[in-house]
């Protein structure tokens, strides 16, 4: 795993920011530490959101209160709110988009870098009549550390099965368990396809509020929530059945 894989950046003063100062008179220390559990929370998610419904999940892995929580992200403008499902904060966004255009610089330079050295000695390999198995050995190796370089870089397991799962069992009243093979499994098809923690939201919203007290409840699973039928879950429209008007699904705690 690359050293600076989660890395982000935190002002040393971040305790004298006004806001800040209001948390810690009115909540303590104990505020101050739900804050930047929230913040590097948030740094772990792909589109560092994550969801408001999930709050008291956060809230029983760090032993404190939802309400503490849902305080900390709603009532000091240290966070934002989108549409009542998501938050997010807009300075950590903004030091990311800045590390990781810095990082992609420095990626492409060592890329070209490595390019360099394994044409040299691939040439070296090419010319030299004397001891050519050394050589081939030598070069065999730069090229396998080249190759597994490029494939650590590209696999990291940023998926959040266990957010995904209990946004299912909370909204369903279920027991699944994120660690299960198979839905590992089905949640990693449809995350490499693109899909987002959001998409994954949706689709467990969506098909939640269609088929609970139907015949079809017993579907609420992983085996076809997160089937190949993924794509059209998440693009089916929702219609009311009071007033024949599109409502978007949320995930709101009950």
């Amino acid at each position: 795993m690359d050293k600076d894989a989660y890395f982000f950046s935190h002002d040393s003063n971040s305790k004298d920011d006004p806001k800040c100062v209001l948390l810690i008179e009115q909540l303590g220390l104990e505020g101050y530490g739900i804050f930047w559990i929230l913040v590097e929370t948030l740094r772990d998610q792909p589109e560092y959101k994550y969801p408001l419904s999930l709050i008291p999940a956060i809230a029983r892995r760090y032993n404190t209160t939802a309400q503490k929580v849902e305080s900390v992200v709603k009532a000091y403008n240290l966070f934002k709110c989108t549409d009542d499902e998501f938050f997010f904060s807009s300075s950590l966004i903004k030091r990311m988009e800045f590390w990781e255009a810095a990082r992609l610089k420095k990626s492409i330079a060592g890329k070209k870098g490595n390019q360099v050295r394994w044409e040299k000695y691939k040439a070296i390999a090419e010319l030299s009549q004397c001891d050519n198995d050394a050589i081939t050995v030598e070069s065999q190796s730069i090229a396998n550390k080249l190759n597994n370089t490029k494939l650590k870089e590209t696999i990291q397991d940023t998926i959040p099965y266990k957010e995904i799962i209990e946004c299912l069992n909370k909204k369903a009243t279920t027991r699944y368990r994120a660690t299960g093979t198979k839905t590992k499994d089905l949640i990693r098809v449809r995350w490499n396809e693109g899909n987002t923690l959001e998409d994954f939201v949706t689709v467990i919203n969506k098909k939640c509020k269609e088929w609970i007290g139907t015949k079809y409840e017993q579907y609420l699973k992983p085996d076809t929530l997160f089937s190949n039928k993924f794509e059209g879950y998440l693009n089916q429209k929702i219609i009311s059945t009071d007033n024949n008007i599109e409502k978007k699904p949320t995930c709101k705690t009950v």
